[in-house]
């Protein structure tokens, strides 16, 4: 049976096109958001609630708020999918948002190329390395599949932990 507020979200996405294509199947949506490529399946069974939302930095703007009945959320949002990282893993990890997305791993690879390739700068790319540990962890429990970019940090740390440096980035 589709959930009675199924139709905030598909409301919420009809008017930001662009960042997400969905396929509506049965009571289900599958959700591709367009900058990743992450794809999600939103079984209706599975949702508590459903809400959109203003955003507190610019009020014109909005973002949809998924919470399972598992306890577990998603934020559908311009920035695209976005879920808080999850430090089980990695133990607490001061953080500026509570909230990241796949354009933040991005950002923080890209970051981490460039400071793994020297080797004074070991630490600070250990750390970018626990966070995105956690961030990954985040968008795993929020239902999206993360296994590649995992193998790619896993890499990068079995490469600093034999005392090596990446290529410098060009």
């Amino acid at each position: 049976m589709r959930h009675p507020q199924l139709e905030i979200l598909l409301r919420w996405l009809r008017t930001h096109p662009g960042l997400f294509s969905y396929l509506e199947e049965g009571d289900d949506l599958e959700i591709l958001e367009t900058f990743s490529g992450k794809s999600l399946r939103l079984r209706s069974s599975a949702i508590q609630a459903l809400e959109e939302r203003s955003n507190n930095a610019n009020a014109s703007e909005t973002y949809v708020i998924v919470l399972w009945n598992s306890g577990r959320q998603l934020v559908l949002s311009n920035q695209g999918f976005a879920f808080p990282p999850d430090f089980t893993n990695t133990g607490p990890i001061p953080t500026p948002s509570q909230v990241y997305c796949m354009q933040d791993y991005q950002n923080l690879m890209n970051r981490l190329r460039h400071v793994a390739a020297e080797a004074e700068r070991g630490r600070e790319a250990l750390e970018i390395i626990m966070f995105l540990i956690s961030l990954l962890d985040g968008a795993r429990l929020a239902g999206l599949e993360v296994d590649a970019e995992t193998q790619e940090v896993e890499g990068i740390l079995g490469l600093l932990e034999r005392g090596e440096t990446l290529p410098p980035p060009h």
